[in-house]
């Protein structure tokens, strides 16, 4: 069944309505937070995220995926997703048990050991719920997602802050982890109605591994890269140093993915059900590409801009040395949706082999950058986040490059699509920029409200002047929840 426009632009609502809500609080929960920890505290994490992203990316197998693009499912599906899951869960804690003193010593960082073994628990939580994500994710019941994050959101956030203010340092961020995929977990049991079953067809799990295999490479190419500046860092500079990386990162990492990521979800099983129709596909294609221009082209020129009056007023002066790295982030996530984009056409044409090469082209170009930059030339972090964000660029035309071929989008359509947001956003850059110099606001506070309220204004003007057709499908949408 074809998803038509008014469907995507309801599930988009929800998924919408999920990220800023669910994802929101937690960013404002991670505010407070970091106001009350130390860098060395989110050095800390950020290292244990390295090993829990895998284990999110081996639990899954790449079958969330492929449940969501396949045509029909059963209980056969479903319990090879469960089985595959739950097995994987089980050896990745094994492993991460034993190895979790060797990794500790290699950071000397004693702590590091029950840190990695307590937050290794969320594997099998991961895998309960691995079936009912995929169930909720490919009939696209985004209310009940935005209700379940949403929840496990603000209890997580109680509970973390008020453990922080008691002075459990880095555990604080642990508990917090813990009790938010918890909380998740019990909510998708509650409301998503499936039963634990082992039903095997062993030729059935033999074609979901053919396509899912392919979203696994990929996603550990993906993993490997996005992942290799935190383990350098972390060992050639200091776990402080990594935490002021990863506070840079984390801002625009949000700003942009959960504002993209709500199309995103909507967009594969969108693809998925007209993937017969090429064209129609790249119908598709040039609105989302529209609609991420509008969207994400403002909030990382802006966020850039803002970057320092943002870092001193949400989380205090102590996290000044992550600027720098703000700015670069803004222009990677800038890239990143984009990227994506063409990633889920790969993904819904059935061509995941295609993510797979240019992972390999994205871990060759970071790890000879940070084998340059990093060690021969021995650059500052502000250095190695430049190239990082260059090389996300490049990426993102390598993959563009790709996709054009399977749905002939062709670059003076990208062009076309993208040149209003564009133009609208130089404009609104120059201006906050303008303002900055010429009337120089020593209050951090004030000063990042009028920046803010100007490019509001500013790019709300362009848009309406250069007619940019995305504010009007935005407010046509907003009339009619109304």
């Amino acid at each position: 069944m074809q998803i038509n426009k008014h469907q995507f632009a309801i599930n988009s609502f929800w998924k919408i309505l999920e990220q800023f809500s669910a994802k929101g609080i937690s960013m404002i929960v991670s505010i407070v937070l970091a106001r009350i920890l130390l860098p060395s505290d989110y050095g800390l994490i950020a290292l244990t995220t390295v090993f829990t992203n895998l284990s999110d990316i081996l639990i899954d197998a790449g079958f969330s995926t492929t449940l969501i693009r396949k045509e029909t499912v059963d209980d056969y599906d479903y319990s090879a997703v469960f089985s595959v899951s739950s097995s994987m869960a089980a050896v990745l804690y094994v492993i991460l048990f034993f190895s979790a003193p060797y990794v500790a010593n290699y950071y000397t960082s004693p702590d590091l050991t029950l840190v990695l073994r307590i937050v290794g628990l969320t594997f099998f939580l991961q895998s309960f719920s691995a079936v009912r994500n995929g169930i909720v994710n490919r009939n696209m019941q985004f209310r009940l997602l935005f209700i379940c994050n949403t929840s496990a959101s603000i209890v997580s956030g109680v509970i973390g802050i008020a453990a922080a203010y008691k002075g459990f340092g880095v555990w604080a961020l642990v508990i917090q982890r813990l009790t938010q995929q918890l909380v998740s977990t019990a909510i998708l049991f509650i409301k998503v109605k499936w039963k634990i079953s082992w039903k095997f067809d062993w030729l059935r799990i033999k074609q979901m591994l053919s396509f899912s295999m392919g979203v696994v490479g990929s996603s550990l190419l993906y993993y490997f890269g996005g992942n290799i500046y935190s383990v350098a860092i972390g060992k050639k500079y200091s776990v402080t140093d990594l935490g002021y990386y990863d506070k840079g990162d984390q801002l625009p990492r949000q700003f942009s993915l959960y504002t993209f990521g709500a199309m995103s979800s909507v967009l594969l099983p969108t693809i998925s059900s007209s993937q017969s129709d090429l064209e129609r596909v790249k119908h598709i294609i040039r609105k989302v590409v529209g609609m991420t221009s509008f969207l994400i082209m403002p909030l990382m020129v802006g966020t850039a801009l803002v970057s320092r009056e943002m870092i001193i007023l949400l989380f205090t002066d102590k996290w000044l040395p992550s600027v720098r790295i703000m700015q670069c982030a803004c222009l990677s996530y800038l890239a990143t949706p984009y990227m994506l984009i063409n990633i889920q056409v790969f993904f819904a044409l059935g061509k995941s082999q295609l993510r797979v090469k240019t992972e390999i082209i994205r871990l060759i170009m970071l790890a000879f950058g940070l084998l340059i930059f990093g060690f021969v030339l021995d650059c500052s972090m502000n250095v190695l986040a430049l190239v990082g964000a260059v090389i996300t660029v490049l990426i993102a035309l390598v993959t563009y490059y790709e996709a054009q071929k399977l749905i002939n989008y062709r670059l003076r359509e990208v062009l076309k699509d993208m040149w209003k947001p564009a133009v609208a956003s130089i404009a609104m850059g120059a201006v906050i920029l303008t303002v900055g110099v010429v009337h120089p606001i020593i209050s951090n506070i004030v000063s990042l409200g009028f920046k803010i309220v100007t490019g509001v204004v500013v790019y709300g003007v362009c848009a309406i002047v250069l007619k940019i057709p995305e504010l009007k499908d935005i407010t046509d949408l907003i009339l009619r929840r109304k």
